[in-house]
């Protein structure tokens, strides 16, 4: 956990800004301005047609003023981690970019998820989303390491990764996610979601970590998610039960969210 590069501190401001009401836009607006790579990107993102605004926005201010601070707080998150999650993960299956395709293709269905049942909750939701899978980052390598133990606990099964990092490590990548969220100081909501989205049943009390559970598995049944294979059918089924949705309903929610994401990428890359 240690060697994991810092969390950049526009990140830290700007996911203290979604979730906290009394924050306001100068809190951000010094770091903001004084870096120009995160300035291009914030207002590359705001004028795409992902936003659909009728006026070109010139400035941060601007754009805040016309998309919200929530809005402006998720696209510095979106812009700033695509370079922290921006490596390959060997061990995972994640080409680069493809952990933070999957971490902003969750972000977006856990907001849409709670948006329809607890609007409360969206703004965290998306943290959680966003920053679920960080411990994939330290773990790869020591994973990579043990590849044939993996491949023979797996071998031709659906069993979830998770479930071989904890036969053969100890522990898995959801516990290391949450104790470097509370090494950034995120609040112990979403770090408690974070750390429970895979060890979940229809009854947990937690909502927030049920969302993230839906938002997750429903990313991954995304034939254009990135590296995740298939799903047993009772994950599968959980989740619709979870989500209360027809099939309609859920190839809207994929279809709407990988169009985002690719218009996101488009802005921040130049090149979906």
């Amino acid at each position: 956990m240690d060697e994991l590069l810092p969390m950049p501190q526009v990140v830290l401001k700007a996911q203290r800004l979604l979730i906290d009401p009394n924050s306001g836009f100068d809190e951000l607006s010094n770091i903001i301005e004084t870096d120009q790579e995160i300035t291009r990107n914030i207002l590359n993102v705001a004028n795409s047609a992902y936003y659909s605004l009728k006026n070109r926005v010139c400035s941060v201010r601007q754009a805040s003023l016309m998309l919200g601070l929530d809005v402006i707080a998720e696209i510095i998150m979106a812009a700033a981690t695509s370079t922290l999650f921006g490596k390959s993960l060997a061990a995972y299956g994640f080409n680069p970019r493809g952990l933070w395709q999957h971490s902003l293709s969750t972000a977006l269905s856990s907001r849409k998820i709670a948006e329809a049942l607890r609007p409360s909750l969206a703004n965290e939701a998306f943290l959680c989303g966003l920053f679920h899978d960080v411990g994939k980052l330290i773990l790869d390598q020591h994973i990579f390491s043990r590849n044939d133990a993996f491949k023979e606990f797996l071998g031709d099964s659906k069993d979830p990764h998770f479930k071989a990092e904890r036969q053969i490590l100890g522990f898995d990548h959801a516990e290391v996610t949450s104790e470097m969220c509370k090494k950034w100081k995120f609040p112990k909501a979403v770090t408690s979601a974070i750390r429970h989205h895979h060890h979940l049943n229809p009854d947990h009390e937690d909502d927030l970590a049920l969302i993230l559970y839906a938002a997750d598995n429903l990313t991954r049944m995304n034939a254009n998610d990135n590296g995740t294979g298939n799903l047993p059918d009772e994950i599968v089924d959980m989740v619709i039960e979870l989500l209360a949705l027809g099939e309609d309903s859920l190839s809207r929610i994929m279809r709407e969210v990988n169009e985002s994401v690719g218009q996101i990428e488009n802005e921040i890359f130049g090149t979906a």
